[in-house]
Parts: structure tokens; sequence; C-alpha cells
């Protein structure tokens, strides 16, 4: 059966480490678009972020965002949206803020972090690098602090200070600190009215229960009519996985996580190796372009 939505993350997976979207990639998706295939974007970053990233390339696509809490259409149309109770969004905003946790809260009305965000990673720096003189740390945390000052946030002193008329779409977590990140992991894993996703290294982040990507592909797909063994899902973490396990075809990268590899139906190359574009010319039975 022919393939006729698919869906792609970004991060690890349609980005290089340079954090855009290449030529040999963007070619991919635009050939399949026009073999009359939808194409989007699923990822953990809000949508106006994605819009931002899609812009240089010329694509227009629908995009899932927040780790599948919110869908818009191509010409960026709200469809649909499942935002965590205020309630629980105010208890995970008050744990992270208690235990000097770095926070993006992702919400309709814009991404609202702690304005001392970035003083605090560099406090778990140095409190590692005097334990353990790794350079890398240092390089990952100004790596973070160049993402944050790319994504347009807004700063405030604290939690409290977010409108109370903004609807939480998805509350990301970053921790440096090895111990204090499986900490908010496990805190939070034990929680049923709620769902915890990881997505990166360093991070876990806090949706509503029913959030996931893989069911907002099957509400895309069901809003253009179809069915989801015509779907494609390519991915590389484990907020990934329900998508990749709900399509009709799961990829994962080359450079995914290990776990994630082993459930996908292929993997593909890795997201340096122009992996997306292989999978989808694989999927239109055509051979990468030289």
């Amino acid at each position: 059966m022919s393939i006729k939505l698919i869906a792609i993350d970004l991060d690890g997976t349609l980005l290089s480490g340079h954090s855009y979207i290449n030529e040999v990639n963007a070619a991919a998706i635009r050939a399949a678009q026009q073999e009359g295939i939808i194409v989007s974007i699923a990822t953990g970053r809000a949508h106006h972020n994605v819009r931002e990233i899609l812009q240089p390339t010329g694509l227009v696509t629908p995009v899932i965002s927040s780790n599948g809490s919110v869908i818009h259409d191509e010409e960026a149309v709200h469809l649909y949206s499942l935002p965590l109770e205020r309630q629980q969004a105010m208890e995970v905003l008050e744990w992270l803020e208690n235990g000097e946790y770095y926070y993006q809260a992702h919400t309709s009305k814009g991404i609202y972090t702690i304005s001392n965000g970035h003083q605090r990673l560099a406090v778990e720096v140095d409190r590692l690098l005097s334990t353990n003189p790794d350079p890398t740390l240092i390089k990952m945390l100004e790596a973070m602090q160049s993402h944050g000052a790319k994504v347009q946030m807004v700063r405030v002193s604290t939690y409290h200070d977010i409108p109370d008329t903004a609807d939480f779409y998805n509350i990301l977590a970053l921790s440096l600190d090895p111990d204090k990140l499986e900490a908010g992991r496990l805190h939070f894993a034990e929680r049923d009215d709620m769902t915890m996703v990881v997505s990166g290294s360093h991070n876990f982040e806090l949706e509503h229960k029913e959030a996931s990507k893989g069911n907002a592909l099957k509400h895309l797909a069901a809003h253009y009519g179809i069915p989801m063994e015509q779907t494609m899902a390519i991915g590389d973490n484990f907020n990934d996985v329900s998508m990749i396990t709900m399509a009709g075809k799961g990829v994962a990268m080359g450079n995914a996580e290990p776990e994630v590899q082993a459930i996908a139906d292929e993997v593909t190359r890795t997201n340096e190796e122009d992996g997306v574009a292989h999978a989808i010319y694989r999927a239109l039975g055509m051979n990468v372009p030289l």
C-alpha cells in the first residue's frame, strides 16, 4: 500500500547539527509533495519556531508541535490542541522552580522560561566541573544558551507571572546534572495523570496524558481521510516512539537511540547523512539524486 502521509521529526532527524534543513532533505520533501503525499513536521518545538525553520526552504507543511499537543494545517490554521489542565501545569512548574530546574513552558500565549534559567544551568556546570573537569559540559551549556537565544521566549521571574488565560501544551525541563535529571524523570514518570517523554539526553517533557506524536499523527491522518496504514513516521528519540509504532511504516534514523531503532520497521542513515531524504526516496521507489 502506498504512502500518503509522512510525519518527520526535526531535531536529530530532519535537522543537521547546524540546526537547519539542508537542500537534499528539502528536495526530497518537495518530491514527495509533488507525488501528492502530505508531509508534516512532528516535533517537540513550538509551532511558530517550526515555521521559522521552514521559511528559508519555502516548504509549506502541516505541523504537529509540542510533542503532539497541537496541530496546525499547511496554512497555519489551528486544527487541534490538547493542553494540560492548568492546576496540573502549576504543580509541575512549582516543583521545577523549587528544584531549581531550567524549564520552558509552551503555551497558547508563547514560550515562557524562568529568567535565571541559564544561570541555573551554569551553576550545575560549575558544580560538576569541580569534581569532573570535562570540557564537553561547557560546550553543552553554550549550545543550550545559543539555542535559547534563537527561540523567542518570554522570561518571567516566577511561573505565577504566566498569564491566567494561557493554555499549557508542553513543559520542558533541562538539567546537566545526571542525578538531578534522573530525579526529575523518576518523579514525573510515576504520575498517571500526565505523560512524560524524553526527547534529548538532558531533558524530560510533560504534557496531557493523551498527547503524543502518535495520537496527533492519527488525528491528522483522519483529518485528511488517510488510513494509518498509508502513513510513515521518521524519528530518532523516545518522544518519536509513539508515531513510529503507530504509523504504517516506522523509520528510525541511523543516529537514533538503539531502543528506537529496535522498534522501527526500517533504519535509515543518520541526520548528517541525509537519512530523511534516503527514507523518502525509498518510499517513493526512487534513488537519491546525485
